[in-house]
């Protein structure tokens, strides 16, 4: 396994496991979503709502109440039903394969 790879939705979007535009969702309440948007320096964050952009980990620390206990990918499904933490790993997967 090569080294610890930091989060990067922005990657994520890259490598084409999302896409600009998917909602993606709350484990714990589905009814929570979040658009995946580029924003104008060509990162990709969140929306939520008409006006709210914020990062992965801010808007989990909002649903939470709390720090997340674990990484905050944990929290979210992608459209495909997986976690955004297990489509960060699914390169890990495959070269330990």
């Amino acid at each position: 396994m090569g080294k610890k790879k930091k989060f990067d939705l922005s990657h994520l979007v890259h490598e084409g496991y999302l896409k600009d535009g998917d909602s993606i969702s709350f484990v714990s309440d589905p009814s929570k979503t979040a658009k995946i948007m580029k924003q104008p320096n060509g990162e990709y964050k969140l929306k939520v709502g008409k006006e709210t952009v914020t990062t992965l980990h801010a808007y989990s620390m909002e649903l939470l109440g709390q720090e997340p206990p674990n990484h905050a990918s944990c929290w979210f499904k992608a459209p495909n039903g997986k976690t955004l933490y297990e489509l960060w790993h699914a390169d890990d997967y495959v070269e330990a394969a």
